[in-house]
């Protein structure tokens, strides 16, 4: 089965880059998309927040972006935690839109 997902926004917020117990490089945001979409020959506006994380060097690439900046993420989605069915997107890739 395939889990890819790419969706663009602008951050919205962001922790500081940290490392993990395991001394692994972690960095958590929040990603707001806005778009029109089609549904059924309608078109029909999208917004969505999601939260991302990214880890190892894709979290210390994308330690340099800010609050307010609009970038492209491809990754796949999971749980937050075991406990929560929120999904969660971790990042793989990202793009500076």
């Amino acid at each position: 089965m395939k889990n890819t997902t790419v969706l663009e926004g602008k951050i919205v917020s962001r922790d500081t880059l940290r490392l993990t117990p395991g001394g692994i490089a972690t960095l958590s945001l929040m990603l707001n998309h806005q778009s029109t979409q089609t549904e059924m020959d309608q078109e029909v506006q999208v917004e969505v927040e999601m939260n991302a994380v990214a880890f190892g060097d894709t979290a210390k690439e994308l330690d340099s972006v800010k609050v307010g900046d609009t970038v492209s993420l491809k990754g796949f989605l999971s749980r937050k935690n075991r406990y929560s069915p929120q999904p969660i997107l971790h990042i793989t890739q990202f793009k500076f839109s």
